[in-house]
């Protein structure tokens, strides 16, 4: 065994990394996998996903939507819900709209609206966008959101003057009822995908790095850090609080065929940590839970992270081990 392996008998991909926390203090975190594969109409267990040490792009890092975040933050309140994929039509029939939905029992209930491709049209100095062409699959990340702005860098539809806004696409996602208008700033950004932290809606947690930070708090984050910067999906796929297994997932609108039904296992673990001078014992919470409708799988991500601050040398081994 080399050092900070982590021991388990049960069937979870394991990974553990120190972190620092937002006041530069060390803590151990460590995070259990499990994986399922739609097989037909079944949900088969698989092995050997892949545990993230950093944020997973569709394309170029930073100019491309994120696919999934790093899963090693030391801290969530609430277990985050992503979802990956494209929107496509019920038994492969042209549309000009479709809409794809989320539901998690007591949790989460969201639709987001996708709208044919389209154009601007300019006439007598304004702008208006025409008619929605036919799909029968289409792209549904931040790329093709409102944006523009510091709201969602990676969007269209927001632009300083209509020659600026033309050389853009027209946005095509949407939250259900709403659409582009000359009035854009008061839309919401809709998508399923994980929050990049440069998006306003999750930079406004970052804090603030000003003069003051640079000359008393620099490397460590501002004194005004909040938190809820950790979690990556969006305020509505947001948990209230962790899942404890059991709940139903539900996922319409990505499929030709098929609405995705998914049930949390009822499995719970906890991680055993061994120092030189203690043991620690923390429950493994539900920090993440991953939907690829591409490849239809479902990846629960259970974390437990463990303050060691001046003993990380002090590490001799970390087992896993299910609860109760």
């Amino acid at each position: 065994m080399q050092l900070w392996d982590i021991e388990s008998p049960l069937n979870l991909t394991l990974k553990g990394r120190f972190q620092r926390d937002e006041n530069g203090d060390e803590v151990w975190v460590v995070v259990g996998k499990r994986t399922w594969k739609l097989n037909g109409s079944i949900w088969l267990e698989t092995s050997g996903e892949e545990i993230c040490d950093d944020p997973v792009y569709v394309g170029e890092p930073g100019f491309s939507a994120m696919k999934i975040d790093h899963e090693f933050a030391h801290y969530k309140q609430n277990t985050d819900v992503v979802i990956y994929g494209r929107a496509r039509s019920y038994a492969k029939k042209p549309v000009l709209y479709h809409e794809c939905r989320v539901l998690l029992d007591e949790h989460i209930n969201k639709t987001i609206a996708v709208r044919g491709e389209r154009v601007w049209i300019e006439h007598s100095g304004s702008i208006t966008i025409s008619h929605s062409t036919e799909f029968i699959e289409q792209n549904i990340d931040y790329s093709c959101a409102i944006g523009g702005d510091i709201r969602n860098r990676l969007g269209s539809g927001i632009a300083s003057s209509n020659k600026e806004l033309i050389e853009q696409r027209v946005p095509s996602v949407f939250y259900q009822n709403e659409d582009w208008s000359s009035t854009g700033k008061s839309l919401r950004v809709a998508g399923f995908g994980p929050i990049p932290p440069f998006f306003a809606s999750r930079l406004a947690y970052a804090g603030t790095f000003d003069k003051h930070w640079q000359e008393n708090r620099r490397p460590m984050l501002p004194v005004d850090f909040d938190r809820r910067f950790y979690q990556s999906a969006p305020k509505d796929q947001q948990c209230n609080g962790y899942l404890k297994g059991g709940e139903r997932l539900v996922m319409s609108g990505f499929c030709h065929d098929e609405t995705m039904v998914f049930r949390m296992p009822s499995e719970q673990y906890v991680a055993l940590v061994t120092f030189q001078d203690e043991q620690q014992r923390v429950d493994m919470d539900i920090y993440t839970v991953f939907v690829d409708t591409e490849n239809k799988t479902v990846s629960i991500s259970y974390t437990a992270a463990f303050p060691c601050q001046g003993k990380e040398h002090l590490l001799v081994s970390t087992t896993i081990t299910k609860k109760g």
